[in-house]
């Protein structure tokens, strides 16, 4: 493992570093199933916008972006990230990205999404932390549900994918909501 951050079953989160802005990492971010449902998959990136983000949020103190890396490959897999933290109010806005299209399906989402949301509330003493999702995106929604997040809110045609708009999915939970559902797991 390879500066490893937070350790996991079957993935480790360590900071996300410039080595990690490869062709594949370029690749994921102009791949139209990988970013259908991300912000920024609405507008082609460039090294250039790629390597400025990686500037931006790195050097934020309201940002942690971490990367996800498989660990029997220790290969860099995706990213996770609590943004916009509010460190008055002690809420941060939650982001993940499984870029490996072959890595989808196997749990590494929800793992990454569990252990993110316990660094979070226990290390960053956060109490709240909310998500957004476009309502089709079954997948990432169920991986958050799995993590502890529970719905809160649909906003209706707040989101224009693919030429049509599409309700968004509000998710949210508490540091008590998440200690619940882990105390309940481990009993």
């Amino acid at each position: 493992m390879k500066s490893p951050f937070i350790v996991g079953q079957k993935i480790y989160l360590r900071g996300i570093e410039r080595e990690d802005i490869t062709a594949e990492y370029f690749q994921w971010l102009n791949d139209y199933e990988v970013t259908r449902y991300l912000d920024s998959g609405g507008m082609p990136n460039t090294q250039e916008s790629i390597e400025q983000y990686y500037l931006e949020v790195t050097k934020s103190p309201n940002d942690v972006l971490l990367a996800i890396v498989e660990k029997k490959t220790d290969r860099h897999i995706g990213n996770v990230k609590l943004g916009s933290i509010n460190w008055t109010h002690r809420s941060a806005d939650f982001g993940i990205m499984v870029g490996s299209k072959d890595c989808w399906g196997q749990g590494y989402g929800t793992e990454a999404a569990g252990m993110v949301l316990d660094y979070g509330f226990n290390r960053l003493n956060l109490n709240k932390v909310l998500a957004g999702f476009v309502a089709d995106n079954k997948a990432s929604i169920r991986a958050c549900e799995k993590a502890g997040f529970r719905r809160e809110a649909v906003i209706s045609e707040m989101l224009y994918i693919d030429g049509n708009y599409e309700d968004k999915v509000i998710m949210g939970v508490t540091r008590n909501e998440f200690d619940s559902l882990r105390l309940a797991v481990s009993s």
